[in-house]
């Protein structure tokens, strides 16, 4: 069996993963397909050779540089002709933490043909909610009501997040309110892609970097990055539309399925932030998308780097060009 296994939720990922090594009762090969030194040839004979140690193989793959950039069909020859007939006793997982599969290229889609597509991503915030809660009484945390509302807050349906700060919770030997969570745990990352757009609308070049590298250091990724801010772009365009519809904060929180606290934050990046700005921003990213995944002549930070000085050379949506 072959599995793309993509997503915005590290945590499901990896219980996917492991739910699938355990059921396998199989030897487990490891690779990292983002590796200078990964060579396809060897993940292949992981797959195709015999273990010594069990009848069966799972060959765990991750970010595959193939189904993120285009690369030389030639080096993929063997690849494609595997996956057209791969051993029912070998478990082939393609992987990503960080989302970065590119779904339009031609490998993934004769990949996906053969494969159990699995996109493992973030509850709704009613269900979050509900997570959280049910997290929490498995972990037997004694935790107050108001800081069960904050630990949802700062986490905004991250899981991983989530998951993360109850391990550091349950080190706490008293009871836990919101000072305890206020101290102790970590916020969502939203919050740095807000400082992000925030610094670019302000043409603040200085705190733009700035925040580029805590993001690289947090997601590990340019792409990643890329999403993110992208996706909270996307987000602070509805979030406008909706303001300019009218609609009350109430109103907004229930229709986008926010929080009090991340509508704040919205405001906060939209205030003197236009649509047109945003579509701007967005083409942007865009483009950054595609030269990071067709083009690997400069490092991907480089060229992140080189995408904020530029449209702070520019100015807020080339002035309209």
């Amino acid at each position: 069996m072959i599995y793309i296994i993509q997503g915005q939720e590290e945590i499901f990922i990896r219980e996917k993963i492991d739910e699938i090594v355990k059921q396998s009762d199989a030897e487990v090969f490891r690779f990292d397909g983002s590796d200078k030194e990964f060579s396809i040839d060897q993940m292949l004979e992981a797959c195709e050779g015999n273990s010594l140690f069990s009848d069966a193989s799972v060959v765990l793959v991750n970010e595959p540089y193939f189904l993120i950039r285009k690369a030389d069909e030639k080096d993929l020859q063997g690849l494609l002709r595997y996956v057209s007939d791969p051993l029912y006793q070998t478990q082939l997982i393609f992987y990503t933490y960080q989302n970065n599969f590119n779904s339009k290229l031609k490998v993934y889609k004769q990949i996906a043909e053969n494969a159990q597509v699995l996109n493992l991503n973030s509850y709704d915030y009613k269900n979050f909610n509900s997570y959280v809660r049910s997290r929490i009484n498995e972990e037997k945390l004694d935790i107050n009501n108001e800081a069960i509302y904050l630990l949802s807050n700062l986490c905004k349906r991250n899981a991983t997040l989530l998951n993360q700060n109850l391990e550091i919770l349950k080190l706490y030997p008293g009871k836990i309110d919101p000072k305890v969570v206020s101290s102790l745990c970590t916020a969502s990352d939203d919050n740095d892609s807000f400082e992000m757009i925030n610094a670019l609308t302000a043409r603040d070049v200085t705190k733009a970097l700035s925040v580029e590298r805590k993001l690289l250091k947090e997601n590990d990724s340019v792409l990643g990055v890329i999403g993110l801010l992208a996706n909270q772009l996307r987000f602070l365009y509805y979030i406008s539309y909706l303001v300019s519809k009218g609609k009350k904060r109430n109103e907004i929180m229930e229709i986008a399925s926010i929080s009090d606290y991340r509508l704040n934050k919205a405001m906060e990046s939209l205030n003197g932030l236009k649509k047109e700005e945003i579509m701007y921003m967005l083409a942007l990213l865009s483009e950054l998308d595609i030269s990071c995944k067709s083009d690997n002549s400069i490092s991907d930070q480089l060229r992140f780097e080189m995408f904020i000085l530029e449209f702070l050379r520019k100015g807020r949506y080339a002035q309209k060009q």
